[in-house]
């Protein structure tokens, strides 16, 4: 039997085998499932989370008990799929075109045979945000997976064709001015077609983010063997140098950031009006790092400004001018009618 003790984040008393008696209990009927499961969502699932299209049933659940993935999908028991996100802000939706591109680049090294269009993806998507109703801070994740079917290493026996699952949930906000300590951690990195694409497999990520959390830092940073800085678990890295120059990794051997596309994008008006002498993407050295007027992380078109790593300080760790205007110019971008898409709520209106 399992231990009565065992605990599940978010629950309010311990996970029961069913009887009391060691015996677990077989639910076989869908509205004893829903009741069961109900009394087992995490606080934070229940409030939330606010609408997920599942390829399992073909449209979108609203009920979070129901909400989940198939166990014979690759996605889950292979790990064989990739994702990516999209912000909503004053009811549109930001970038869905960019990060959608991304996701089915990241399909093509993964190996999944998509049978959805763009614009199928796409239309699902905006339906999932009108249904879920949030007009401002909410966030989108999506996955693309092999396919599901049976249990074995490839998908070459999957039916169906690829599944594809999104989900909207409340997003995190924080103060922009609040600079963050981060830690620069041991955690290997991954093999670079797995850093190169989105894939559904975080566990470096998450192990990475938490030996950072251990000496109170936030994602982690990671550096290669020759001691340059690659990236965070969720975040890219950007530095300001004496120079003036504000430098990030090139994206050889880590994901293809969005935010940070957008970031050399947008700070070319920075060059003009001589808030910075350049933006480079280039190799950057941990011990430049360290010596960096400026330290900032871009990930999830969040700007955050980066005042301590381990025990060094950054400058005089406060958020600096450049971060400060990058943190505008992205506020900017995010009501750039051509980064923008409807979503349309009257048509999903219940």
């Amino acid at each position: 039997p399992l231990p009565r003790s065992l605990l599940l984040k978010g629950l309010s008393k311990p996970l029961s085998t069913g009887t009391g008696t060691g015996r677990l209990k077989v639910v076989a009927d869908a509205k004893e499932f829903e009741e069961e499961a109900k009394k087992r969502l995490p606080e934070g699932i229940a409030s939330g989370v606010r609408a997920m299209y599942s390829s399992a049933v073909g449209g979108i659940v609203t009920n979070s008990s129901l909400m989940g993935v198939p166990l014979d999908d690759h996605g889950f028991h292979r790990g064989h799929a990739v994702f990516d996100t999209c912000n909503v802000i004053n009811g549109k939706a930001y970038g869905l075109d960019m990060h959608i591109d991304r996701l089915l680049s990241s399909a093509k090294l993964a190996r999944i045979p998509v049978t959805q269009s763009k614009a199928e993806l796409k239309a699902i998507l905006l339906a999932t945000m009108a249904t879920a109703g949030a007009r401002e801070n909410a966030f989108v994740r999506y996955w693309l997976t092999a396919g599901r079917g049976d249990f074995y290493i490839s998908p070459k026996s999957c039916v169906g064709g690829s599944g594809f699952y999104a989900v909207v949930h409340d997003s995190w906000e924080r103060e922009e001015e609040d600079p963050v300590k981060e830690a620069i951690v041991s955690t290997p990195l991954k093999p670079t077609l797995l850093a190169n694409m989105k894939s559904n497999n975080y566990m470096i990520n998450a192990l990475s983010a938490m030996e950072a959390e251990s000496v109170g830092g936030l994602f982690g940073i990671q550096v290669d063997a020759e001691g340059y800085v690659q990236e965070a678990s969720i975040s890219c890295i950007a530095i300001v140098e004496d120079d003036g120059a504000l430098r990030t990794p090139k994206f050889d051997t880590i994901l293809p950031s969005t935010t940070v596309k957008r970031t050399l994008h947008l700070g070319e008006s920075l060059v003009k009006s001589g808030v910075v002498t350049d933006i480079q993407q280039t190799d950057v050295p941990l011990e430049n790092v360290y010596k960096a007027k400026e330290v900032i992380l871009l990930g999830g078109h969040h700007v955050v400004p980066v005042g301590q790593i381990n025990d060094t300080m950054i400058a005089d760790g406060k958020r600096g001018p450049v971060c400060k205007a990058l943190q505008q110019l992205q506020r900017g971008d995010m009501a750039n009618p051509e980064m923008l898409d409807d979503i349309p709520f009257a048509e999903y209106a219940s």
